[in-house]
């Protein structure tokens, strides 16, 4: 699963600097607003996921995530990025242990890269915290939004959360922006 995410991401990060060449004179937009708001209604995948009885089981979490970002320049962000997610379940550790998670909240400090008009790539630090046990975690996501009037974006992005010494998740989520 990692080797797939890493190849898409490799892939898409090719191809978006192919075309960021082309699309680099009329990406001469001067920002309008520095800050950016987002919603975003998510599904994590998480492989190492149990059921009830203990038993191994794919499972998919719903969720939303609000981030916000601080953009210095039309390429260069830094943001907050919040998971929720909104279920109670079962994960087995890299240790080997059964553990509970009760609706964990993920926040992560995010660095985010815009080379083309459309695409942002982000990579970031952060934590998630619920009741039983915090894991710190390291993220990567890619961005994919259509801008709408009145500095209005919708977007798709795909997540994927490194729990160290815990259990990794991948995101994928629709989401709306709006520039402040």
């Amino acid at each position: 699963m990692k080797r797939t995410f890493l190849f898409l991401v490799f892939s898409l990060g090719l191809q978006s600097f192919a075309f960021a060449q082309e699309e680099e004179e009329s990406f001469e937009v001067e920002i309008e607003g520095k800050h950016t708001i987002s919603l975003v209604l998510t599904h994590s995948w998480i492989r190492q996921g149990r059921n009830f009885e203990g038993d191994k089981e794919y499972l998919v979490v719903p969720g939303f995530a609000f981030d916000y970002n601080y953009w210095f320049t039309e390429k260069w962000a830094v943001g907050l990025h919040t998971d929720f997610l909104n279920e109670n379940f079962f994960v087995e550790t890299n240790k080997g242990e059964l553990l509970e998670r009760d609706r964990p909240i993920a926040p992560a400090l995010m660095a985010v890269f815009k080379p083309a008009h459309r695409w942002s790539f982000a990579f970031g630090m952060g934590r998630e915290f619920a009741d039983e046990e915090s894991f710190t975690l390291t993220r990567f996501s890619i961005e994919y939004g259509v801008e709408l009037p009145k500095r209005w974006e919708v977007f798709g992005v795909l997540t994927q959360d490194f729990r160290w010494n815990a259990y990794d998740a991948t995101n994928i989520g629709i989401g709306l922006a709006k520039r402040l």
